[in-house]
């Protein structure tokens, strides 16, 4: 399924202004987020709670935070078949036994989405993260 990260670009961005709970949780966030889905990028630039600016790329100074994964990855996130902790967590999902925690590599799978930058950062702003990333699978969300 292509998600089409640029396509309701600012329809995602509108939902993440207008969120109540995303601007309290980041309200004290000075910097940028990266999402990564697959080869897609979308930076944006985060002050007070609000997205301030958008691109289609990031910058070559680079992200304070970043949330990349595969398009699979990001497809079950919006679907609903991944939830925003075990997407960011390591360790074996979906176990129908124990032996397939083995086979998926057990508590050493990477996470399907990777954090990256200012771990500080993300760390502190983690609810707001996790608000994003429910709203990026709100406005992605493609009615069947």
């Amino acid at each position: 399924m292509a998600i089409g990260t640029l396509d309701r670009k600012d329809e995602f961005v509108g939902r993440l202004n207008d969120d109540e709970e995303f601007s309290s949780e980041m309200r004290w966030f000075d910097g940028s987020i990266a999402v990564t889905v697959g080869s897609e990028q979308l930076w944006l630039k985060i002050y007070r709670g609000q997205v301030i600016d958008s691109m289609d790329h990031t910058p070559a100074f680079g992200a304070t935070i970043g949330l990349a994964g595969s398009e699979d990855a990001w497809s079950r996130v919006v679907s609903g078949e991944l939830t925003f902790s075990d997407a960011v967590s390591a360790g074996s999902r979906h176990l129908a036994s124990y032996a397939d925690a083995e086979v998926e590599g057990g508590g050493y799978r990477t996470p399907e989405i990777q954090i990256s930058g200012n771990g500080f950062e993300a760390g502190r702003v983690h609810v707001g993260l996790r608000r994003l990333v429910l709203l990026f699978a709100e406005t992605y969300r493609r009615v069947r």
